[in-house]
């Protein structure tokens, strides 16, 4: 009866954590989205097919003959709502079928949108893997480690940026500062961070995207991380303090924690930046009369 129990109580398990397969949702919009581990052939059918089956068709590979042999296993993050996921997923698949790459060592996860689940995946298989833009593109080696990422797009091509990966070569991904603030995040602890603010800001002064950090620490913010969202947000607001989108995220984020007084200077700079700017003036309205 006891090794009876057991092997109720391991199959009972197994049954549990058995995820579905090719999950379909349906956005307060209409648009039909997957979730969770999807499979190729998925991908493939319709309403996903129309985009899918073109862009794999489409792409010309620079090499076909690729030496894959250093990833074990591959992971793709992505979104079929996500414009960079639909045009670089099917070129990345088609790579890999070219170079006799074992497909069954590929393992494709589709994240939500919204902010709720703002690209979170059901079953959070992406928490702690740092995923902050898709579709995004791991390399793990034979003990599952992670050899190196592919994010969002190449920065050179992919084929070249997959050689440059497996080869262990110094590669950056396409989001530099949002990369480097993630290793940071890993090394250091956040009061550590704090007091290293006045470096980090010129480190990353010649930063270019706004959007990098911005959706970093939105990512966060949707995942409960809340301090480091804080601190991503102000580093942002501080690096592009010209921009009135990083003053009206702050102020939003500031906002939803009760925080009125710091969510009103932000917009007060956002609005010295843009006086007009409707979203921003209501908000101020807003926090004023609930400030009294």
């Amino acid at each position: 009866m006891k090794t009876l129990a057991l092997l109720l109580l391991s199959t009972s398990s197994i049954l549990s954590f058995a995820q579905p397969l090719n999950r379909t949702f349906e956005s307060a919009s209409g648009r039909t989205m997957l979730l969770g581990e999807v499979s190729l052939d998925r991908l493939a059918e319709d309403p996903f097919g129309e985009w899918y089956t073109k862009n794999y068709a489409e792409y010309q590979i620079e090499k076909a003959d690729m030496d894959l042999s250093q990833a074990d296993s591959i992971t793709i993050f992505m979104g079929t709502w996500c414009g960079d996921s639909r045009r670089e997923v099917p070129r990345f698949v088609k790579i890999l079928t070219a170079a006799n790459y074992d497909l069954a060592k590929l393992k494709i996860l589709c994240l939500n949108t919204g902010f709720q689940n703002y690209k979170q995946a059901p079953e959070r298989e992406e928490r702690g893997m740092n995923i902050h833009r898709v579709p995004t593109f791991i390399f793990h080696d034979q003990t599952g480690d992670e050899i190196g990422r592919i994010v969002e797009e190449p920065v050179t091509s992919l084929e070249q940026d997959i050689a440059a990966v497996l080869a262990g070569e110094e590669y950056n991904t396409a989001y530099p500062v949002a990369n480097q603030l993630i290793k940071y995040f890993d090394k250091y602890s956040l009061k550590e961070l704090k007091k290293m603010k006045p470096k980090l800001l010129d480190e990353f002064k010649s930063g270019e995207n706004m959007y990098e950090l911005n959706t970093y620490g939105y990512v966060l913010w949707s995942s409960f991380q809340i301090p480091e969202a804080q601190f991503v947000f102000e580093l942002n607001a501080e690096l592009f303090s010209n921009e009135i989108m990083v003053h009206q995220t702050k102020a939003r984020f500031m906002d939803s924690l009760g925080k009125n007084k710091e969510a009103l200077a932000s917009v007060k700079r956002g609005l010295k930046i843009e006086p007009e700017n409707e979203r921003m003036v209501e908000m101020q309205t807003r926090l004023k009369a609930e400030a009294n």
